[in-house]
């Protein structure tokens, strides 16, 4: 027969295990145990740190993609609409489109508009000779390195237009197909790569960068490389818009006037913006002849509109 000590202590041990567990903290719904483990789809979404109301205004265009309504019935269609607004309020277009690289959703503005890509075409060109070229071993990355370093991080022509003599434009046209981008705006494939700076619409330039994206993350030697050196880009709208401490891939291009070979006044950059809440490729496409900080206002725009495609 057990002492009425011992029924004393077992139920003070009982009241301490009760008293010990209610000071756990509750575990959050979004990681509450299921049969298949743990769920985390109904994980919190995360918010802008700035998400002030902010009056929308009338633009020349209705925006596209599958988060268009989500954008439109968010705090961020005020913010959009209004550095768009302002933008074309200069006279000049304005297009792009962003696609999120974890969930494949999708925003555009006027995306389908043909214009001149400046130097923003170098990026995609330079790329392809990495991942078609260095990665299987038909040229080296001591031949290449000099004229990408001045291609991305300088911007020059004369580099770029050495890379296309010696490397030529087939290599180009077989990259373009590998990431499923068309040739709008022309006849053929074979008539786009007449051109070293082609005409395209966002959407072109936007599935360009996605395609070096899905390169760049293969973590190769000369993948790290690569992406060393659109990081180092002097010029760069987004880098301003978003501050040093978003960590981005891109290349800008810009042009002051209509010229030869089908040139004409163009501030335009594509790239990929690694976000707290996740990473996103961009491209922007704008008429306005060589107007770096015009394009900020519509990064930042962007960048608020991407909470809205989580």
């Amino acid at each position: 027969m057990r002492s009425p000590a011992f029924a004393y202590a077992v139920g003070a041990l009982v009241i301490t295990i009760v008293l010990f567990v209610a000071t756990i903290p509750a575990i959050p719904g979004w990681l509450q145990p299921t049969p298949e483990g743990v769920r985390v789809a109904d994980k919190p979404k995360p918010q802008p740190k700035n998400d002030e109301y902010v009056e929308p205004r009338t633009i020349a265009h209705e925006f596209g993609g599958n988060c268009a309504a989500a954008v439109r019935n968010s705090n961020a269609y005020g913010v959009l609409t209004r550095a768009i607004g302002e933008f074309e309020d200069t006279g000049d277009l304005v297009s792009f489109a962003v696609r999120d690289l974890t969930n494949g959703n999708e925003l555009n503005y006027d995306s389908l508009r043909i214009q001149y890509p400046a130097s923003s075409i170098k990026a995609p060109y330079t790329a392809c000779v990495y991942q078609k070229l260095i990665e299987p071993g038909e040229t080296t990355v001591e031949a290449v390195y000099p004229l990408a370093q001045d291609t991305i991080v300088e911007s020059s022509d004369e580099a770029y237009h050495e890379l296309r003599g010696i490397y030529g434009s087939e290599v180009f046209l077989s990259w373009l197909q590998d990431a499923h981008v068309g040739h709008d705006g022309y006849e053929s494939y074979e008539e786009m790569m007449r051109w070293n700076y082609p005409h395209m619409n966002a959407n072109q330039l936007l599935g360009m960068w996605v395609h070096m994206y899905d390169y760049l993350q293969s973590d190769t030697a000369p993948a790290r490389q690569l992406a060393d050196l659109l990081s180092q880009r002097t010029t760069s709208a987004m880098r301003v818009a978003l501050g040093p401490e978003v960590r981005t891939w891109g290349k800008m291009g810009w042009f002051e006037f209509f010229g030869d070979y089908g040139s004409e006044p163009a501030t335009v950059e594509g790239g990929v913006v690694f976000a707290e809440e996740g990473p996103y490729a961009v491209a922007v496409m704008t008429t306005a002849p060589a107007q770096f900080g015009e394009l900020e206002p519509i990064f930042t725009a962007i960048a608020r509109a991407h909470y809205e495609m989580l």
